[in-house]
């Protein structure tokens, strides 16, 4: 296992592992597509989306990001005194069906997490489906405290998590 950071050379990669993932769902909810909006972000010329992913065998396996924009968050109530640019967001997590359950996720967070602090984050953010057993576990392994669960963009309902380090 390695990770590595997602550079253009990974975008078809990314793509098809977000739609592996979508495909793979049997709750349409528990995941929230990574846009092409986001995808254009990620490999786009700043760093307002930073990806990382583990390569097992030479395969993309898993992938999660750190959002420095998380203005879609800020309305709520635990986070409304923060200031913007202390807070990121980890999101866009995905594993591919075979390599779930291995502890690559967390790898990978332990990793954003460690980039956050570099960067000068004190506090990081995630959501997941409340039904979303891994991701909620694998958050709480990182040390995030679930805070809340509240719908977000109106429709995806999640639990909220937060982390200062």
């Amino acid at each position: 296992m390695e990770i590595v950071k997602l550079e253009k050379e990974y975008k078809d990669e990314v793509i098809r592992i977000n739609q592996a993932t979508v495909s793979n769902l049997t709750n349409p909810d528990l995941y929230i597509p990574f846009s092409q909006e986001d995808i254009e972000k990620a490999f786009g010329p700043t760093d307002e989306v930073m990806l990382y992913g583990v390569i097992c065998n030479g395969v993309l396996a898993a992938v999660s990001g750190l959002f420095f924009d998380i203005s879609d968050l800020a309305g709520e109530g635990e986070l409304q005194h923060n200031e913007p640019a202390e807070t990121a967001e980890i999101g866009a997590c995905m594993t591919l069906p075979e390599f779930r359950s291995k502890g690559y996720m967390l790898a990978l967070n332990r990793k954003l997490t460690e980039i956050a602090r570099q960067r000068g984050i004190t506090r990081l953010v995630a959501t997941a489906h409340p039904e979303n057993s891994a991701s909620n576990r694998s958050l709480e392994k990182l040390g995030m405290k679930r805070i809340k669960e509240f719908y977000r963009y109106g429709r995806y309902l999640r639990n909220l998590f937060v982390m200062d380090i």
